[in-house]
């Protein structure tokens, strides 16, 4: 079974298939402007579906790839209730 941990972790450190909650993006604005562009909101749920270069996320309907770089840098929630069902 999957460790789950409510400290938050960067992408980088979860496998595919984790399902997560966005805790924080610590990038610059307008890195962080462009990913809340493409999805990533506050507390958004979301899907490893690749780990790597790239990383593949889904939100919502939505597959984003990001460069490892990035990912390391997006911190989530492992263990908080996805919202949906």
């Amino acid at each position: 079974m999957p460790r789950k941990t409510l400290t938050p972790v960067p992408l980088t450190d979860l496998r595919a298939g984790a399902e997560v909650r966005l805790h924080e993006v610590c990038v610059d604005h307008e890195c962080r402007e462009w990913l809340r562009a493409l999805g990533l909101t506050d507390a958004s749920d979301l899907r490893l579906c690749k780990h790597g270069d790239p990383c593949i996320i889904q939100v919502r309907s939505t597959r984003i790839g990001l460069s490892k770089a990035i990912a390391s840098c997006v911190f989530v929630l492992d263990g908080q209730p996805a919202t949906r069902p």
